[in-house]
C-alpha cells in the first residue's frame, strides 16, 4: 500500500523487526532530498566509528548544497581501510572527532528523505552517534535490484557502470553521494520511461 510523506508517494519497505532508533525505510522518488554517505574505520557500529562525513541536498531533482568533514577517530585508521578510501590517519589528524561533525551534519540534512546506496549502513552509524536517527531513508541499491533483480551484483559501482555515471574517487564520501545522486535520477527517469509514471512501478512492489 502506497503511502503519502512530504508530499511524496512512497512503498514502504517490510520489515521483521522496527528498530526504534532508525526511520522507516521506504521506496520512492522525491524531488526533494539528502544523499549521505560515510566512510568509516569498519562495519561495526557498536565499535567503530565515522572517519568522513559526506552529504547533499537535493531540491527538485537538482543539487543545491554540499557538506563534507573529515574526522579524527582518535586511533589509527586500520590499513585496510586506508587502503579502500584513500584515508590516512595522517589526513585526519587536525580534524575534529565525530561527534563534534554530528550536529552541523544533522542540521544539514534537516528532516529531509536520507538516500544512499546500501543507506542502512550509514543510518546505523549516524544513530550510533547521535543515539537516534529517524529520517526516513531510501535506499538506492533496493530500488536497483528490485528494476534489475537479474543483474549478478547491485553495488554502488555496478549501478554508476549501468547508468553511465561517473564516480571519480570512489570510497571518498563525497564522490560516493554525487554519484549515488546521479543514478537515484537516473532510475526515476527509467521508471518514468518503463512504468509510465513512478507511483506505477511502486504500486507493483511487494
Amino acid at each position: 500500500m502506497l503511502i503519502l510523506e512530504h508530499g511524496c508517494c512512497v512503498f514502504p519497505c517490510p520489515t521483521k523487526k522496527k528498530n526504534p532508533l532508525l526511520g522507516d525505510a521506504v521506496m520512492g522518488f522525491p524531488a526533494d532530498y539528502t544523499v549521505v554517505d560515510l566512510e568509516t574505520t569498519g562495519l561495526n557500529p557498536a565499535t567503530d566509528l565515522i572517519i568522513e562525513f559526506a552529504a547533499l541536498k537535493v531540491r527538485n531533482g537538482e543539487i543545491i548544497d554540499k557538506f563534507q568533514s573529515l574526522c579524527d577517530p582518535g586511533f589509527p585508521i586500520p590499513p585496510q581501510i586506508e587502503a579502500i578510501t584513500g584515508i590516512s590517519s595522517e589526513m585526519v589528524r587536525n580534524s575534529p572527532n565525530p561527534r563534534s561533525v554530528l550536529p552541523d551534519f544533522l542540521d544539514f540534512v534537516e528532516d529531509d528523505f536520507v538516500v544512499g546506496h546500501n543507506v542502512l549502513f550509514d543510518v546505523r552509524f549516524i544513530a550510533a552517534c547521535n543515539g537516534d536517527f529517524k529520517n526516513t531513508n531510501i535506499d538506492t541499491m533496493r530500488l536497483f535490484r528490485k528494476l534489475h533483480p537479474n543483474l549478478m551484483h547491485h553495488r554502488l559501482s555496478d549501478m554508476v557502470h549501468f547508468y553511465n555515471a561517473t564516480n571519480e574517487t570512489a570510497h571518498r564520501a563525497l564522490s560516493d553521494c554525487f554519484a549515488t545522486q546521479s543514478c537515484f535520477e537516473a532510475m526515476g527517469c527509467e521508471v518514468d520511461k518503463i512504468f509510465g509514471t513512478k507511483e506505477a512501478f511502486l504500486k507493483t512492489l511487494k
